[in-house]
Order: C-alpha cells, then sequence, then structure tokens
C-alpha cells in the first residue's frame, strides 16, 4: 500500500530533481528544461574547460549567447589577431541567409556591444574568441515514470546538442526497456530509484560528437554566469 502512493504522489519533476542531486555531487553543471530546438531535455549537465573559462572571463564576455544564430554567426569571423581580412557585412549575410538589418542591428549590434566582436572601419568584423568549445562534454537526460517509448522518442532528439544521451526511468520499470533498441541508437538508460536516492543501474552510450555544433555551442550559454566562469577558471 506504501508503494502505492508513493508511485500516485511521484511526478516527473521531483523524479528529476532528485536524480538531479546525484549528478550536482559528481561535480556536473546542470539544468532542468533545457530548450535549443527539438524538444525540451528535462536534466542536461555539462563540464566546462577551465582554461576556455579563464580565456572568456579574460575577455569580459559574460552575458550568455542566448541565440544559435550567434554561434552561426562565429563560424564566418575570422579572429581579431588571426592576420586575415575582417568579414564585411555582405559576405555575412549571404553565409548565415538572415536579413541584412536583422543582422546589423540586432545581431551584429549585440555581440559588439557585449564584447564579442569588433567592427572596424565601418562595416568590417572580427571575432574576439578564443573559447569555443567552451563545455568539454555535454550530457542529456528524458525521464519518464512510465512511457519510456516516448521517452525514447524524445531523447533521440538531443544527439542534435549533446556528447551523450539517457534515457531515465525508475529502477521498478527500467526492465520493460527494449535496451537493444537504445544501444543501436546510442542512448543510454539510468534505473533510478528515488525512494532511495540511488541509481540502480547504467547502461553507458558512447561519446559522440553532437550532429549540430551550433546547438552544442549554444546549449552551453544556458550555465553561464560571472560566478560559473570563476569557479572553472581556477579549477
Amino acid at each position: 500500500m506504501d508503494n502505492f502512493f508513493y508511485e500516485l504522489s511521484m511526478t516527473e519533476k521531483t523524479f528529476v530533481k532528485q536524480l538531479e542531486r546525484i549528478f550536482i555531487q559528481e561535480g556536473f553543471l546542470t539544468k532542468q528544461e533545457v530548450g535549443v530546438g527539438y524538444g525540451v531535455a528535462d536534466l542536461v549537465l555539462v563540464k566546462l574547460i577551465p582554461g576556455q573559462c579563464a580565456i572568456r572571463l579574460k575577455n569580459k564576455q559574460l552575458k550568455p549567447l542566448l541565440r544559435e544564430d550567434y554561434f552561426k554567426i562565429f563560424r564566418y569571423l575570422p579572429e581579431e589577431e588571426s592576420g586575415k581580412r575582417p568579414a564585411t557585412l555582405d559576405h555575412l549575410v549571404k553565409r548565415t541567409k538572415l536579413s541584412k538589418s536583422f543582422l546589423k542591428y540586432h545581431i551584429l549590434r549585440k555581440l559588439e556591444h557585449d564584447g564579442y566582436i569588433k567592427n572596424v572601419d565601418g562595416g568590417f568584423y572580427f571575432k574576439i574568441n578564443g573559447w569555443m568549445p567552451i563545455a568539454e562534454e555535454i550530457i542529456a537526460i528524458e525521464a519518464k515514470l512510465k512511457d519510456w517509448k516516448r521517452g525514447f522518442i524524445q531523447a533521440n532528439r538531443y544527439k542534435s546538442f549533446a556528447n551523450k544521451v539517457y534515457l531515465a526511468l525508475p529502477d521498478d520499470k527500467a526492465h520493460l526497456v527494449d535496451e537493444a533498441l537504445l544501444k543501436k541508437h546510442n542512448i543510454g538508460l539510468i534505473a533510478f530509484d528515488p525512494r532511495e536516492s540511488e541509481i540502480k543501474k547504467t547502461i553507458h552510450p558512447r561519446t559522440a560528437q553532437p550532429l549540430n555544433t551550433f546547438k552544442y555551442d549554444f546549449a552551453a550559454e544556458f550555465f553561464l554566469n560571472r560566478g560559473v566562469l570563476k569557479k572553472f577558471a581556477l579549477l
């Protein structure tokens, strides 16, 4: 009877919150409900690269870059100290397919204001970078209390931005999962007992490159602020 009422009171939100505590203790930065396209991951875990954090801190680039378009722009901008010619506005328009006015007055102006790019001679641009990628690893977790098949479909989408993806279920439901299917699609499994706050079983996926590097860099930005950069820069 106790188990029955416990299951009734358990929600996905409380399940994720308890699971999150485990990974905080393991030294991960964690965040719930992270959406960078193709769905919203229940839990995302990140480890940052200390040297990259130190570079960004030195550059005083403290505001998070919460648009995927910013990282598309960075691909086509040379570094300020590279010796290469700066990119023109027309070149960026051609490469990114963004409108000229939107690019100039919204994207580039914002990046310049926050210290990520430099405008020279009125219409030529460099990036002030050296810290990308800032994440050493990104892990995405989709949690489900019962419907593992739906969870599998959702988790599979997170490979767009994560190095590893897991499906997490209560340990008494994890045996229902088709582990061969998860292995085929390189998705891991976490069987978590929320009553004991203990992971009973883990099947790890292979570490893989994210399918979209723009989304990978974008996802890391949800975790960044001055305090986080300082903490990791000192590691």
